[in-house]
């Protein structure tokens, strides 16, 4: 049953050529990418690191179905707030949390109310979107594939990106 949802939300949701879904971290200091490395590493989800919000899309947009932390800071809260209101209009898959020093803990509900699933002040607190992470990239739909793809998908070293073919 879950193989026939599969097909239906790929070829509905993912475009052809989308890449998998991954975890993308968009942050200037790499402080949240750290915490959610330790969050993380019993399970090996690897954490994509970019720098700025339009390099966060673009990755996005390879790999539409990805779990996004973004950090909010005062220079990039309008910008941030007008890309999320989009989001799940052109990627329906991906979900966002919103992460942010303390002293912007005000906007919670603002950015909750945009489309975050999550909101932190505390890389203590990244418990809860961990688990966010693992459960969606456990359940978003792959990529269709080609025959060749869900050979090495299926070998014990599948996963490994540095593959040559």
């Amino acid at each position: 049953m879950r193989t026939d949802a599969d097909s239906i939300a790929r070829s509905v949701l993912l475009p052809a050529g989308a890449g998998v879904a991954r975890l993308i971290v968009c942050e200037r200091s790499g402080r949240w990418a750290v915490a959610m490395r330790r969050e993380l590493v019993a399970d090996g989800i690897r954490v994509h690191e970019t720098r700025s919000l339009a390099e966060c899309w673009e990755v996005l947009a390879a790999a539409p179905g990805s779990f996004v932390v973004v950090e909010l800071t005062p220079a990039n809260a309008e910008t941030l707030l007008g890309r999320m209101a989009w989001l799940h209009s052109e990627f329906p898959l991906a979900r966002i949390t919103v992460v942010a020093d303390r002293g912007l803990a005000a906007y919670e509900w603002l950015m909750r109310e945009a489309g975050a699933v999550y909101f932190t002040c505390s890389p203590r607190r990244l418990g809860p979107a961990a688990r966010l992470v693992r459960r969606h990239l456990d359940q978003v739909p792959s990529p269709p594939q080609s025959v060749v793809e869900r050979i090495w998908a299926s070998l014990p070293w599948g996963n490994d990106e540095a593959r040559i073919l």
